[in-house]
């Protein structure tokens, strides 16, 4: 059976790339494709099948077409393609499963793709735990509402970026690790807890929220919530399956009781003065079990339907920022040397290495990823332990990469290549100065365009106020994480200087998240092309305070005297910063430019939209 997926990976008229995770191969294994979903007009049958065996009963696949729409004229003028899995003869392996991944009135999941790209998606951050779900969900599901509207039109969403945090390792429910450890003994995935160089805390691992006293500061943990951090590979591959399928529910899994996880919960120590036994006490409270149990509940429900819709019939691209390793993984030179430096950070960040490869990394590129992912393969499938250094290659490989389409995208790895105090004490170029040249370099020899796409996990051109009060006054250095683009000024600027590399560019939009708010900035550059922050954050998680923090951190940057920059002003609103859950998307013209960007969003009223005009656009005066 498919556990997880199919999810639409790197896509184009030449080639098709299908993302699953199956129970077992079948004998019978099948990709066919179709220009109608009546399965009347085919287009081919011929695929190739990757395989890496994770797990007894954790097949992760990629599935390969190549495809006739530019080598043939029959098929010329096609952009839409329909495609079925056939497990044993039967399509996608279940009826009910085919239902799911089906938009609208279609009988088969598709992938729109158009020799040019005209309306583009942006996600990122899922907490699955996050708060107040049942009444504003997570808005990646929004974006499966976005498809079906534009349904069978050259308006139809042709790409996904998820631009980080795809899944929190971190910050994890321990009614969810106790789910993930269900989903891992139904998959056969090896424990892993066992090789943990933990020492002498390795009875900690007992309970499901004792792991901070494993995962400490000094080795690298600088996260403020980890009591039941995730730790090894079958965790972390397992919380991908749940955040982009909701996998569990095809071995009918069930969320525990607050009861059924007493046995291993810690308990709050006894504090009574009278000589009485007190009454057992636990961290994990029954209250928080119950909000988490709703909250993850409506999570499960929506990655089941219309997420795991969304992500089966849209090329989708991805990134990681922080949390799929580690809150504030490298966020200073002492960070990053104990992280990668001691036995147990090394271990839990290949471990996450090693998930985001097969998970996310290996569907963004993988005609340029064949020697690693054998590689790779080898070592999981021999069950070599993340402490051998045939992994070092994970912790030194940059992760970014480019797209060679129309418009041009440039993705960044902003986690692994960092310039630490190369200009002063306290300055993080969040990408090194040799790195951003070949990224020029790359850009110059790109066909003319006049637009570029870049994906910064982190906004190149933030929130004003909320980077100044991260730069200048250290007590904000927890609530608030010091590493915006403008902790490097010169970073910042060979970062514009490579974008304008690209000949005949005019406008780069630069799609961001990370910061738990969403925004727009204009910001013309000395150079003449115009760039665009588009910056959708978060579609499932909150920042502390939500919407009346950010007035107030606004409101304090106004008294400190700190300028505000301009913002660009929705066409309905005079509030250029929301918190409220969202998903961003972007149009272009038939000439490539930029006309309109939006925002989906789930406030305290329900869905509302935030539209902005990039052609008379307005500002914050």
């Amino acid at each position: 059976m498919i556990i997880c997926g199919p999810v639409v990976r790197h896509s184009n008229r030449n080639e098709l790339n299908l993302w699953l995770v199956l129970s077992q191969i079948p004998e019978d294994l099948k990709l066919n494709t179709y220009l109608d979903d009546g399965r009347q007009s085919p287009v081919t049958t011929d695929y190739q099948a990757q395989v890496i065996l994770a797990g007894e009963r954790c097949h992760v696949c990629l599935l390969t077409a190549d495809l006739p729409f530019e080598s043939s004229d029959q098929f010329h003028q096609s952009t839409e393609l329909f495609y079925e899995i056939l497990l044993e003869g039967i399509p996608f392996g279940d009826p009910q499963l085919l239902a799911v991944l089906c938009p609208g009135n279609d009988r088969l999941p598709s992938v729109y793709l158009p020799r040019e790209h005209r309306h583009l998606l942006q996600a990122s951050c899922r907490r699955p735990h996050s708060p107040g779900q049942d009444t504003q969900p997570d808005q990646l599901a929004s974006g499966a509402q976005l498809l079906e509207e534009s349904l069978h039109t050259e308006s139809r969403p042709s790409q996904l970026f998820l631009t980080g945090d795809q899944i929190y390792a971190d910050d994890v429910s321990p009614l969810l690790l106790d789910y993930l450890g269900q989903l891992q003994a139904q998959l056969g995935l090896e424990d892993g807890l066992a090789d943990l160089p933990a020492g002498k805390d390795m009875h900690r691992l007992s309970r499901l929220d004792d792991r901070h006293w494993l995962t400490r500061s000094p080795y690298g943990f600088s996260s403020s919530a980890k009591s039941s951090h995730l730790l090894t590979r079958s965790e972390y591959l397992s919380m991908y399956l749940f955040a982009f399928s909701g996998a569990g529910d095809q071995f009918g899994l069930a969320f525990a009781s607050h009861h059924e996880l007493t046995p291993r919960l810690a308990r709050q120590p006894a504090n009574t003065r009278d000589g009485r036994q007190a009454p057992v006490q636990y961290v994990y409270t029954e209250a928080k079990h119950k909000e988490d149990h709703r909250n993850l509940s409506q999570f499960v429900s929506l990655a089941r339907t219309d997420i795991r819709r969304l992500l089966a019939n849209t090329v989708t691209y991805m990134i990681f920022d922080d949390h799929e390793v580690t809150d504030d993984w490298n966020i200073s030179k002492k960070n990053a040397r104990q992280l990668a430096g001691t036995p147990i950070g090394r271990y839990v960040l290949t471990n996450a290495l090693q998930a985001y490869f097969l998970c996310q990394h290996w569907g963004n590129e993988p005609s340029n990823l064949g020697s690693e992912v054998a590689q790779l393969k080898i070592l999981i499938e021999h069950n070599v332990p993340a402490s051998h250094p045939d992994y070092d290659w994970l912790l030194s490989r940059y992760w970014g990469y480019e797209l060679n389409q129309t418009p041009p995208v440039a993705v960044l790895d902003t986690r692994t290549d960092r310039a630490f105090s190369k200009r002063g004490k306290h300055s993080l170029g969040l990408i090194s100065d040799e790195r951003l040249t070949t990224l020029g370099n790359r850009l110059s020899s790109l066909p003319d365009c006049q637009t570029l796409i870049v994906v910064s996990p982190t906004p190149a051109y933030g929130f004003s106020h909320i980077e100044y009060l991260q730069l200048n006054f250290p007590m904000f250095k927890r609530t608030l994480d010091r590493e915006p683009w403008s902790a490097d000024a010169a970073s910042l600027e060979a970062l514009e200087q490579s974008c304008c590399q690209l000949p005949g560019v005019e406008n780069v939009i630069i799609f961001s998240g990370d910061v738990h708010y969403a925004f727009s900035r204009r910001r013309q550059t000395a150079e003449g092309p115009v760039l665009w922050q588009l910056c959708s954050s978060a579609c499932n998680n909150v920042p502390m305070g939500e919407n009346i923090g950010l007035r107030a951190i606004n409101k304090i940057g106004e008294l400190l005297g700190k300028n505000q920059d301009r913002y660009l002003l929705p066409d309905n609103s005079d509030v250029f910063l929301t918190s409220d859950r969202n998903i961003g998307s972007l149009r272009l013209d038939n000439l490539g430019r930029p006309v309109s960007a939006e925002l989906v969003c789930a406030g305290e009223h329900g869905i509302y939209r935030k539209p902005y005009d990039l052609v008379n656009y307005r500002e914050t005066t």
